[in-house]
């Protein structure tokens, strides 16, 4: 009976045995494949929407948390074709100044009314994200349909000097570049609406 045993027990031990080698090597080849990918990566501007900035920095790096009335410090962001722009470019346009990140789930409810609000003649929305990168921005946009831009700015320097610690957090900014309101949390669509139209 022990015999039988035995005999069972390598054939069945070998295809296992067998099997298990397969597995490793398949997972191997798809490490070689994914560091073969790098070149892929090197393409990758080609494929970022137009609307996502891939860098950030802040220029006016002023002390204190901007308040009503103050002017919006002033930050560059610049697109993968090479384009640079300011925010004091967008004077004479209200300005939604959204600050946001992929993980935070209010931040991902507010975006299709963002989306909503941007689509609007008079006013522009300018999504920072706070501390991730391009490369996690971008299909974040891609699978919400966003088109409005969105800011990569993996410093934090921008969310920083604006005090946005807790996410979303948005300002309201009039037309000559003064913030006329500042919004932490959450918003409905109807109290963006209601924001925007107290912008002057």
């Amino acid at each position: 009976m022990m015999r039988p045993h035995n005999v069972g027990g390598r054939q069945v031990r070998r295809p296992i045995r067998l099997w298990a080698l397969v597995i490793v090597s398949l997972a191997l080849a798809g490490c070689g494949e994914q560091r073969g990918a790098s070149p892929a990566m090197d393409r990758a501007p080609v494929d970022i929407p137009p609307g996502i900035a891939i860098e950030s920095r802040m220029i006016d790096r002023g002390g204190g948390l901007p308040a009503p009335g103050d002017p919006a410090p002033d930050f560059a962001f610049t697109f993968a074709g090479g384009e640079t722009r300011r925010l004091s470019d967008l004077r004479g346009t209200k300005v939604v100044l959204n600050f946001w990140a992929t993980w935070c789930a209010p931040c991902e409810e507010e975006m299709p009314d963002l989306q909503r609000i941007d689509a609007r003649d008079d006013v522009v929305v300018l999504g920072v994200n706070r501390l991730e990168l391009a490369d996690v921005i971008i299909p974040f946009a891609r699978e919400r349909n966003l088109t409005f831009t969105l800011i990569a700015n993996p410093e934090g320097d921008i969310a920083e000097r604006y005090g946005a610690k807790n996410l979303p957090t948005s300002y309201f900014i009039n037309s000559d570049g003064t913030i006329n309101h500042r919004q932490i949390g959450i918003m409905s669509f109807e109290m963006m609406q209601d924001q925007v139209e107290r912008l002057r």
